[in-house]
């Protein structure tokens, strides 16, 4: 005998379920997201030489709280002309493992992460290694931030590298979010990497436009040689989209 339509997709229905309540049960969490940029800022600095960059983020996340996530980004570097073509980097890559929970109403992440510099020849030395943590704590609607990162060998090599950060932000009831920011960068040495030890501050308005989320970001640095550095004041969008 013939099933009728709805009962077929009823059976079908009955079927899955011991699989949908299987992956139900996967210890494991997956995310992407996907984001077009004007800029692509990081620190107050320019990575791309203030043009546009298209990144993308992938993460595996355990129940327990460990995770591992990868991160890329196309990236423009101020290289001169002692810098080969050939030899010059296309592409950030880091790497990330690292563990979130919470003490009491305080959450936490820390993590150890590796950044690459794709195409760029290892003579350079533009890879690195950074350990990070993070601490939040929401307040009668406001998010508080404090975040620190430790490199022993920073960016061209240039020793030790700390960098501390604060942030304050709210969620209003229509989705509409600020969030301001203020940190600092120290490096050994200064002369290496090209910059004297400064101080960062960004502000965030971000906007969720059907399943987008869209923000407009101002960033400016204390920097002497904030233009030679790229990072002068500006402003840039971002449209992001988790998948």
């Amino acid at each position: 005998m013939k099933l009728s339509s709805k009962a077929a997709l009823t059976s079908a229905l009955v079927a899955s379920l011991p699989v949908v309540q299987a992956a139900e049960n996967v210890p494991f969490e997956f995310g992407v997201d996907v984001t077009l940029a004007s800029d692509m800022i990081s620190r107050g600095m320019s990575f791309t030489d203030e043009g546009y960059a298209m990144q993308g983020t992938f993460e595996v996340e355990h129940e327990s709280g460990f995770y591992v996530m990868t991160w890329g980004s196309n990236v423009k570097l101020l290289e001169d002309e002692t810098v080969k073509p050939e030899d010059r980097a296309t592409m950030g890559l880091a790497l990330y493992a690292g563990y979130r929970g919470d003490l009491g109403e305080v959450s936490y992440d820390a993590n150890i992460n590796r950044v690459l510099f794709l195409g760029a020849a290892s003579h350079l030395n533009y890879d690195f290694t950074e350990f990070h943590i993070d601490f939040s704590y929401t307040l009668q609607g406001i998010d508080l931030g404090l975040a620190y990162d430790y490199s022993p060998d920073f960016f061209l090599k240039t020793g030790d590298a700390h960098n501390y950060e604060f942030s304050v932000g709210h969620t209003f009831p229509n989705d509409f979010d600020i969030t301001g920011a203020v940190g600092g960068q120290t490096v050994s040495d200064n002369a290496g990497v090209g910059f004297e030890d400064y101080i960062y501050y960004s502000l965030s308005l971000s906007y969720p436009v059907a399943d987008f989320d869209v923000s407009i970001n101002y960033s400016n640095t204390d920097l002497d040689n904030a233009d030679a550095v790229d990072a002068d004041s500006r402003v840039y969008f971002t449209l992001s989209k988790t998948l």
